[in-house]
C-alpha cells in the first residue's frame, strides 16, 4: 500500500468511526465491549487519542534512517516484557479517565475535525521519518500502518458491541492482515494458516 493509499484508508476509516459516533444513543455509550471494563465511550476515548498523536508525530521530523517498522515496532511492544503487557492496566484506566473528562462532541471532534487535519497535513507533509513516542524512528508510512490496525481492530470491537454486523473499510481490513502475518513467525504463520501445525503463537496483539 502506497503512502498515499494509507492516508487515504485511515480517513476512511476514521470517517466510520465519526458516522457511528454521530447515531450512538446515550445506551449505546454505556454499552459494555469485549475489553475487560470498557465500555463503548471508553473505546472512543481511547482509539480517539490517535488522531491527537497523529497531529503530534507531524511535528516531531526526524532526519534519520528509520529504526523499526511497524511490524517490528509491534513485536516488540507485545513481547513478553513489552509496553503492551507492563503499561496494560495504565492505558485501561486512562481510557477510562479520558471517557469521564471529556464531552462526547470532543471526542467525535477527533474523527471529525482533528483527524482530517492531521490526514492533510501529512498528505502535504509526505513520507518523512517521525520520532514515534520517544521510543522509535518510523517512515511516516509506517506509523499510519499502525494507525490503520488500531482504527480497524477497535472498530471491530465497536461494531460487536453495538451488535452490528462488522462494517470496515476493506482496504483497512487487507492492510491489518497483512501488518498481522508480519508480526507472526514466518515459519510459524506459514505452517499454521496451511494446517501443519497448531497456532501456538496468537495473539499476536494483546
Amino acid at each position: 500500500m502506497t503512502f498515499e493509499e494509507r492516508l487515504t484508508t485511515l480517513d476512511a476509516l476514521w470517517s466510520v468511526w465519526a458516522e457511528h459516533g454521530s447515531a450512538l444513543t446515550d445506551d449505546q455509550w454505556r454499552r459494555p465491549t469485549r475489553l475487560d471494563t470498557w465500555d463503548v465511550r471508553s473505546l472512543y476515548a481511547h482509539h480517539g487519542a490517535w488522531p491527537f498523536m497523529l497531529t503530534h508525530f507531524l511535528g516531531q521530523v526526524r532526519d534519520t534512517a528509520p529504526t523499526h517498522t511497524a511490524a517490528s515496532l509491534l513485536r516488540a511492544f507485545n513481547a513478553p516484557d513489552g509496553v503492551a503487557h507492563t503499561r496494560r492496566d495504565t492505558v485501561a484506566d486512562g481510557a477510562r479517565a479520558d471517557a469521564e473528562k471529556y464531552s462526547t462532541a470532543q471526542m467525535l471532534g477527533q474523527f471529525t475535525e482533528v483527524g482530517p487535519q492531521a490526514i492533510k497535513t501529512a498528505r502535504a507533509l509526505g513520507p518523512v521519518a517521525v520520532d514515534y513516542l520517544g521510543v522509535a524512528v518510523l517512515d511516516l508510512g509506517e506509523a499510519l500502518s499502525i494507525g490503520i490496525m488500531e482504527a480497524t481492530v477497535h472498530l471491530l470491537d465497536l461494531q460487536r458491541a453495538l451488535g452490528v454486523e462488522p462494517r470496515v473499510p476493506q482496504a483497512g481490513l487487507a492492510h491489518t492482515a497483512a501488518l498481522l502475518a508480519g508480526i507472526a513467525p514466518r515459519v510459524d504463520f506459514v505452517e499454521a494458516a496451511t494446517g501443519r501445525r497448531a497456532p501456538d503463537f496468537f495473539p499476536l496483539l494483546t
